[in-house]
């Protein structure tokens, strides 16, 4: 049954609402308490995609269409001396699910809010 809801989950769909259904959940759940517009921890806010884009001393967080480039891969897969989220890692499915995002362009949802659903 896993098996079969991570190939509906990787199935194309739409950029923004892939990343609705898909992305904006993990993001809620794992990243959004710290890495947020008001906090901007690291200065790194999942609400605004020129942080997301913005270069660092580690190089690109998001690159769109090249997730092998994007630091953002390589702290959530516990890859890098920083390693996000803290403690316990995203699993296995969720990684690929942002990876696939990056793949598609890295796009937010299609509401002015990226974390509310279409």
């Amino acid at each position: 049954m896993n098996v079969l809801l991570l190939y509906l989950a990787m199935l194309p769909q739409d950029p923004a609402r892939f990343f609705d259904r898909q992305v904006a959940p993990i993001l809620k759940r794992r990243c959004l308490a710290c890495h947020n517009q008001q906090l901007n921890n690291g200065g790194i806010s999942f609400q605004d995609r020129a942080s997301l884009l913005k270069s660092g001393r580690h190089g690109r967080l998001v690159v769109p269409g090249k997730p092998d480039e994007s630091y953002l891969l390589r702290t959530l897969s516990h890859k890098d001396e920083i390693k996000m989220p803290p403690g316990i890692p995203l699993s296995r499915k969720e990684i690929l699910v942002i990876r696939k995002w990056i793949e598609q362009g890295a796009v937010l949802g299609c509401n002015p809010s990226p974390f509310m659903l279409c």
